[in-house]
C-alpha cells in the first residue's frame, strides 16, 4: 500500500501541477464603466445607423476607429475618423487628416484594411444611392505616409474601383474571397431589387468587377452581409441577410475556383424567422469547433442561434435553431451583434444593439456543449438612451480587457470594463448586501461547507436579475437559489457536476425582498463525503485502484466508469486548491437592473 501511494504522487506531480494551475483561473467579474465624456472628442453627436470598424491606421500600437454614419435621407450625417492616443478617442474627420469623408453620402461600411499590401491600413466606405451626395459610389480611401509616419488619407475610388462601384449598396463585406492573399470586397444592394456585386483585389488596391461569373443571380434587397467559413473547407462563405429571403453562398465547394459563389448547389436558403432587417453574426458559442450563426431579427420577432449541426455530403451546414434566450433579445428590435469574448473565459459573448432601447450583454455560460447566456448589461453604463447600431470590442487601454466603441443614435460611445464592487463574505453583516440596483455588479468572494444565504433589497419587481457562481476549485459542485419574502424558490441554477459554473436570468417578482441562497454538494476528491479532502480519501483511492476498482464509484471522480489515475489527478486538484480543506471557495456574481 506505501509503494502504490509513493509511485502515484510521483508519476503524478508534473500533470498535477499543470491542472491545479489551469483549475484556478477564474472568468473575471464583467462590468463597464461609460467614459465617453472622458475620453472621446466628436464634433458633433450625430443621429445615425452606424457601423464601427477597429484597427491601428497610424501604426502606432494601439487601435484606432472609423465609422460610417447611414441615416438614412433624414438629418445630417458625418462619417468618423477616430484617432487613438493612450486611450483618448480623438476626431479627426475632416482636412488634414482624410479630406472629403464626412460629406453627404448615406455610408452604410466601413473597412479597415491595407488594400495595397504596404503595411498601411487603407479605409474603405460603402454607400447607398439614397443620398443627395455621390449617388451611391463606394469610395476608398489610401493611406500616405511621410518618413514612415502617417500623413493623411487621398480619396481614390473611381481610379481603383471605378465609378459605378457598389451603386444601390448597404451590407457589405471585405474579406479574402479568392485566397490569393489579399483583400476583396462584396457589396449587398441596397434600396432593391437590385444585383449584389464583387470586387476581386490584385493586390495593389485596384479591383475588378467579377459580378457576372462569381456572384449568384439575384433580385434581392439585402441590409446585411457577414461572412465565415460555415463548412470547415477552408473558405470563407457568405452569410445574406434580407429584406425576404437569407441566403449562404458557399465558397467554391465543386472545385470551380476559390472565390466562386455563382455555381449549381453554391446557395443554401436560411429559415427565415422574421425576414426584414436581419443580420447575422457567426461564432462558436457551443465549443464544439464549428461556427453557428446569431440571427439579430430587426423586427422584434425575436433573435435567435442558429447552431451549426454538422456539414453535409453537399458541402452546405444543417442548422438548428436554438431560441432559448433572455428576453430583452426576444422582445426589442435589435440591429447588429458583436461577438468577442468579454470576460476572458474562454467562451464567446455577445453585445446585440438595439434601436430602440439598451443594448443587451449575452453572457456565454454554455456547459459541455449545451448553449446557455444570462443577460449581464450593468444598468449603470447602459441606459435606455445607449440605442443604436453596431458596437466594436477592442482593448483600448492595453490592459487585457476588451473595452466597447458604440455607433449610437445619441452619438458615439465609449465603455471600458471595470471591476464589479467587490466584497468579502465577511464584510456583510448577517448577509446584507448594500443596494446596488441599476448600478454595478456585485461580486462576493465567500467560502461554504454547507450553505451561505445573501439578502438583497431595493429590487422591483419585473427588473432583469442575472446570477453567476464559479468555483475557485474545478472540484466543487454547487447550487444556486434565488428566494422571495416568503422563503419560496422563484429561480434556481443545478447544473451538476464539479466545477460547473451555475448560472440564471429571471424577471423579479413582486416581493419586499430578495435571498441568493448558495448551497455546497459536494467536493470531488471527498469520497468519504466527510466535507474535507485529506490523507483518509487517498488512502481509499488508493485501495479502490488495488483492488481494479471494484465498489469504488464515489472515487470515479471523472465520471468516466472507472477508477484509475485520471481520478487520482482529479483527486490532487481538490486537495491543491486554495481552500484545500473543504474546496468550497467560490465568486458569487450578482446584477439587477431595469
Amino acid at each position: 500500500m506505501k509503494q502504490q501511494y509513493i509511485t502515484i504522487v510521483a508519476s503524478l506531480a508534473a500533470f498535477v501541477i499543470i491542472v491545479s494551475e489551469a483549475s484556478a483561473q477564474l472568468p473575471g467579474t464583467l462590468n463597464f464603466t461609460d467614459i465617453t465624456a472622458s475620453n472621446v472628442d466628436q464634433t458633433t453627436n450625430d443621429d445615425g445607423e452606424k457601423e464601427v470598424e477597429i484597427g491601428d491606421f497610424d501604426n502606432d500600437g494601439d487601435l484606432d476607429a472609423v465609422i460610417a454614419n447611414g441615416q438614412s435621407d433624414f438629418g445630417a450625417r458625418r462619417n468618423r475618423l477616430y484617432r487613438n492616443d493612450d486611450g483618448f478617442m480623438q476626431e479627426i474627420s475632416g482636412n488634414p487628416a482624410i479630406p472629403g469623408f464626412n460629406g453627404a453620402d448615406v455610408a452604410r461600411n466601413a473597412f479597415f484594411r491595407d488594400y495595397d499590401l504596404d503595411g498601411w491600413l487603407d479605409i474603405i466606405i460603402v454607400n447607398d444611392d439614397n443620398t443627395s451626395g455621390d449617388a451611391g459610389r463606394t469610395k476608398i480611401f489610401i493611406n500616405k505616409q511621410e518618413d514612415d509616419a502617417f500623413v493623411r488619407f487621398d480619396e481614390e475610388g473611381i481610379q481603383r474601383l471605378g465609378a459605378g462601384t457598389g451603386g444601390a449598396a448597404c451590407g457589405a463585406v471585405s474579406i479574402d474571397h479568392d485566397n490569393d492573399g489579399d483583400f476583396d470586397l462584396y457589396v449587398g444592394n441596397y434600396p432593391g431589387p437590385s444585383q449584389d456585386t464583387m470586387y476581386f483585389n490584385d493586390g495593389t488596391g485596384n479591383f475588378s468587377n467579377v459580378t457576372g461569373i462569381h456572384v449568384p443571380s439575384d433580385g434581392d434587397y439585402t441590409v446585411d452581409v457577414s461572412s465565415a467559413d460555415l463548412n470547415g473547407n477552408g473558405k470563407l462563405d457568405l452569410i445574406v441577410a434580407n429584406h425576404g429571403q437569407n441566403w449562404i453562398y458557399y465558397n467554391n465547394i465543386n472545385g470551380s475556383q476559390d472565390g466562386d459563389y455563382s455555381y449549381s448547389g453554391s446557395r443554401q436558403q436560411i429559415p427565415n424567422g422574421h425576414a426584414a432587417e436581419n443580420a447575422f453574426e457567426p461564432g462558436d458559442f457551443d465549443n464544439d469547433g464549428d461556427l453557428d450563426l446569431y440571427h439579430s431579427q430587426g423586427q422584434g420577432n425575436g433573435d435567435l442561434i442558429r447552431m451549426n449541426q454538422q456539414v453535409l455530403v453537399t458541402g452546405q451546414v444543417q442548422w438548428q435553431a436554438m431560441t432559448d434566450l433572455p428576453a430583452n433579445v426576444r422582445t426589442t428590435t435589435s440591429r447588429k451583434a458583436t461577438v468577442a469574448d468579454l470576460n476572458a473565459d474562454g467562451r464567446l459573448d455577445i453585445f446585440v444593439m438595439s434601436e430602440n432601447s439598451r443594448p443587451t450583454i449575452l453572457r456565454n455560460t454554455s456547459v459541455n456543449g449545451q448553449i446557455s447566456f444570462v443577460d449581464w448589461t450593468p444598468g449603470q453604463a447602459f441606459d435606455n438612451n445607449e440605442n443604436g447600431w453596431h458596437a466594436a470590442a477592442f482593448n483600448l487601454d492595453d490592459d487585457g480587457r476588451l473595452d466597447i466603441f458604440l455607433g449610437g443614435f445619441n452619438g458615439d460611445k465609449l465603455f471600458v470594463q471595470s471591476d464589479s464592487t467587490e466584497y468579502a463574505e465577511a464584510d456583510l453583516s448577517g448577509g446584507d448586501i448594500p443596494a446596488f440596483h441599476n448600478e454595478s455588479p456585485v461580486a462576493i468572494v465567500g467560502s461554504t461547507d454547507g450553505s451561505d444565504t445573501y439578502n438583497v433589497t431595493g429590487v422591483p419587481n419585473n427588473r432583469v436579475m442575472s446570477v453567476v457562481l464559479n468555483s475557485y476549485n474545478s472540484c466543487a459542485d454547487y447550487t444556486v437559489e434565488v428566494l422571495n419574502s416568503s422563503d419560496s424558490v422563484v429561480a434556481s441554477s443545478d447544473r451538476g457536476g464539479n466545477g460547473v459554473e451555475e448560472a440564471l436570468t429571471f424577471s423579479t417578482p413582486n416581493s419586499a425582498g430578495l435571498q441568493v441562497r448558495v448551497t455546497l454538494n459536494g467536493v470531488c476528491g471527498d469520497g468519504d463525503d466527510d466535507g474535507d479532502v485529506d490523507v483518509d480519501d487517498f488512502d481509499a483511492l488508493n485501495t479502490c485502484l488495488n483492488s481494479g476498482g471494484s465498489g469504488c464509484d464515489a472515487y470515479d471522480f471523472d465520471n468516466d466508469g472507472d477508477v484509475d489515475f485520471a481520478d487520482v489527478a482529479v483527486f490532487q486538484i481538490g486537495h491543491s486548491g486554495p481552500n484545500v480543506d473543504a474546496s468550497g471557495q467560490y465568486l458569487l456574481e450578482i446584477l439587477t437592473r431595469n
